[in-house]
């Protein structure tokens, strides 16, 4: 018999502080035969080394695992922009491994579409990689993103192996969909931070999923016979609390916040006019950045939560301060709608925002605490309850334009939104980018 091991993680998230503990246990149980793999969204550049290194410093721990291969998230594709993905895996010293995204219908330089490794018994095993397709996303940024199903379709056409593992970061519908039509041997999942303590088989398929941020490391030992066929299977996502620690484990994560924090400083600080006392909610900052945004995207109104900024605005605020106000991986959309269906739209943002205001949000690129407040700009409602752009009445007959966070328009809170106007998400700069520049411009 031969056996392989293989050791996995996803959805990191930046989450620095579950490395030493991640790096320790891959070097003490990796031999010969252990195949490593990271599932993507290593990258998440609410960590400030992470922002201040575009993703680089992620993939330099992601050397230090030894790994077999990896896949991208959407964390890795959207949250950098074009040239910056280009360059992200540059110093690599594993393959990346990714069929559906394409720049001018070639899969790009950084990327191989497969990759097969024969095992000392001779087993051929066969690694795809996938990522999930946010269309309306990549494209602007120059990619071409395929329907993850047609290129596994391709993929599998001329796959001669004995097993096939599928890097996937596509989320758990997906891998189960997957799992019931093509024949994939072993799905390694990520995305929608599923965790399989003891993982699952689908249609003779087996799927593994570590959960997120570190919180877990997936193991799996596979057993095959003379015949190259699997006997046996053990698949654990092993909690990482339960892995020892060492006393230079926060000596060593807290001193890469501080290179990060380092290295954000030298663009430079900005001076406002005053300072936003952390108040909560904080209406001027949220007030105050609504205004920024609005400037920004062209347009005389902006509505945003008071949860977006985390913290209050100080007197001096630098790049590394504004990544804590701001943390979200979240772009701005410029919106335009008629009138009627406008005030549709505010009336249900404002009766949703009620039941959000005290929930923790989770996914769209948020990383506060809680929605928070709803917070206009540019629009307000008189003592009838009538909605007011400008200071005038809504009219039904006339188009209106206002900019928004993109997570209003992709989540499901806010249904009316997706069902008229005309909508531009505003690429490249985060939220906190889009702060930034225009501060530095107004302030010299």
């Amino acid at each position: 018999m031969e056996q392989i091991k293989i050791l996995h993680i996803n959805d990191l998230h930046s989450h620095f502080e579950k490395i030493p503990k991640i790096e320790r246990f891959f070097r003490e149980n990796s031999d010969d035969l252990t195949l490593a793999f990271d599932i993507g969204d290593n990258v998440d550049r609410s960590h400030p080394l992470t922002e201040a290194t575009f993703g680089r410093a992620n993939v330099d721990f992601l050397n230090r695992l030894n790994l077999t291969g990896a896949t991208i998230g959407n964390n890795e594709g959207l949250s950098l922009e074009h040239d910056a993905l280009n360059l992200l895996y540059e110093d690599a010293n594993f393959p990346v491994i990714l069929s559906n995204l394409k720049e001018e219908g070639k899969i790009p330089s950084w990327a191989q579409e497969k990759l097969i490794i024969e095992t000392e018994a001779g087993m051929k095993i066969g690694i795809l990689g996938l990522t999930y397709p946010y269309q309306r996303a990549y494209n602007p940024f120059g990619w071409e993103i395929e329907d993850p199903l047609l290129s596994l379709e391709r993929m599998l056409e001329n796959l001669d192996c004995d097993f096939v593992i599928l890097l996937s970061h596509l989320g758990i519908k997906y891998d189960e969909e997957i799992a019931s039509k093509y024949d994939i041997d072993l799905i390694l999942g990520a995305h929608t931070h599923h965790v399989f303590e003891e993982g699952m088989e689908k249609n003779g398929t087996l799927i593994a999923a570590a959960g997120s941020y570190g919180e877990y490391i997936g193991q799996i030992i596979l057993n095959f016979g003379d015949d190259k066929r699997l006997k046996s299977s053990e698949i654990i996502a092993l909690p990482t609390n339960s892995l020892p620690a060492r006393k230079s484990d926060l000596t060593t994560t807290n001193s890469w916040i501080l290179k990060g924090e380092r290295l954000l400083g030298a663009r430079g600080d900005i001076i406002l006019a005053r300072d936003f006392p952390n108040t909560s909610p904080d209406y001027e900052a949220s007030q105050f950045i609504g205004q920024i945004f609005a400037a920004y995207a062209e347009v005389p109104a902006a509505i945003l939560n008071s949860g977006l900024v985390v913290y209050g605005l100080p007197q001096k605020l630098s790049p590394a301060e504004l990544l804590k106000i701001l943390p979200h991986s979240m772009r701005l959309v410029r919106f335009e709608v008629g009138g009627k269906r406008f005030k549709e739209i505010l009336k249900e943002l404002k009766e949703v925002s009620k039941l959000l205001k005290g929930q923790p949000i989770y996914g769209m690129g948020f990383r506060g605490k809680a929605f928070g407040e709803l917070v206009f700009y540019g629009i307000e409602q008189d003592t009838n309850g009538n909605f007011l752009y400008k200071g005038k009445k809504i009219e039904d007959g006339l188009n209106y334009c206002f900019v928004m966070p993109d997570q209003y328009y992709f989540a499901k809170y806010f249904p009316s939104l997706k069902e008229g106007g005309q909508a531009e998400i505003l690429f490249p700069k985060f939220l906190r980018e889009v702060v930034y520049s225009y501060l530095r411009e107004k302030n010299g």
